[in-house]
C-alpha cells in the first residue's frame, strides 16, 4: 500500500457475503484449463460463501483442501461447532466428548466433557514478519515466535471449580505450516478475484501454498498489532499492495453463519 492511501477507503468494507467472481477459466495455481471447478476464497468450512468460478483443477483441489482440513479439523474444530459455522458432513465425524488432564487429591485423571462443559482454547500462530520484506534475515522455512491465545465455551476457572482440581491440561496438535500455507491461499485466491494476479508475477508463492518448496515463511508473516475484535464480522481480507503498487482492497463476513 502507497503511503498516499485514504485509510478511510481501507475501513470502509465490501460485503464478501455470497460474492461471486469469474469464471476465471484456468487454474489459478498451475495454469491447467482442463477439469476446473469453483474455488472458496475463504474456506467453507469457516463459513467463506464467496466463490472464485472455475478457477482450481482437481489436482491442486485436493492439494488446498487437505491444507485446509489440517486447520478446520485440528484445535479449530471445536469452535466450528460452538459457532455453528459450515460443515460438509454437519460435524457427524465431531467427538462427541473432548478429554481433559486433571489433577485431583493429587492424582492425575483423565476426564472426558461434552463441548459446551469444555474449555476451548484456540491457539493463533505468531510468526515472524514475511521474509519477502527482509529478505537478506530470510532462510527458508517459516519461524513460529510464540502464540495468542483466544478462548471459548466456559472459562479455565469456571471448569476447574465444577471439577474440584487444581490443575488441567489440555493437549492439542497443531499444524502451523498448514494454517500458513491455508492464510497464502485465501490472499492468493483473493488477490485472483480482484484481478491482480498480474501484479504478482514476480511473486512466486504458488509453489509454497502447493508444498513444492519450503519457503511458506516469504509470503505469510505476522505483522506487529494489537488484536482486535470486529462486532458483526467473522472475516475481514484486507488486500494491501506493497509500493509501486496502490491498489487496497477490504472485505468483511457478517457474522450470519448460515
Amino acid at each position: 500500500m502507497t503511503k498516499g492511501t485514504d485509510k478511510k477507503k481501507i475501513d470502509k468494507m465490501k460485503s464478501l457475503n455470497n460474492l461471486v467472481y469469474g469464471p476465471i477459466g484456468y487454474c489459478i495455481y498451475c495454469g491447467a484449463k482442463n477439469d476446473l471447478s469453483d474455488e472458496h476464497i475463504l474456506p467453507f468450512g469457516l463459513s467463506g460463501t464467496a466463490k472464485l468460478l472455475k478457477s482450481t483443477c482437481n489436482k491442486c483441489a485436493k492439494i488446498t483442501g487437505m491444507i485446509e482440513q489440517d486447520v478446520l479439523r485440528g484445535p479449530l474444530w471445536a469452535v466450528r461447532i460452538l459457532l455453528n459455522l459450515k460443515s460438509r458432513t454437519k460435524h457427524k465425524e465431531a467427538p462427541e466428548k473432548y478429554p481433559l488432564s486433571i489433577i485431583r487429591k493429587n492424582k492425575k485423571e483423565i476426564v472426558y466433557l461434552p463441548l459446551k462443559e469444555y474449555p476451548v482454547l484456540l491457539h493463533f500462530p505468531i510468526f515472524s514478519p514475511p521474509g519477502f520484506l527482509q529478505p537478506e534475515n530470510y532462510s527458508g522455512g517459516i519461524h513460529l515466535e510464540g502464540v495468542i491465545t483466544i478462548s471459548f465455551g466456559p472459562s479455565i476457572d469456571e471448569v476447574m471449580r465444577k471439577l474440584k482440581t487444581s490443575k488441567i491440561e489440555i493437549e492439542q496438535s497443531h499444524k502451523p505450516i498448514s494454517f500458513a500455507r491455508m492464510i497464502a491461499k485465501i490472499a492468493y485466491a483473493m488477490a485472483a478475484a480482484e484481478n491482480q494476479l498480474s501484479l504478482l508475477k514476480e511473486v512466486t508463492v504458488r509453489s509454497a501454498i502447493l508444498g513444492e518448496t519450503d519457503d511458506i515463511g516469504r509470503w505469510v508473516g505476522t505483522l506487529t498489532r494489537p488484536l482486535q475484535a470486529h462486532k458483526g464480522t467473522l472475516h475481514r481480507v484486507i488486500a494491501q499492495f506493497i509500493p509501486p503498487f496502490s491498489t487496497s482492497s477490504s472485505f468483511s463476513n457478517k457474522s450470519s453463519f448460515r
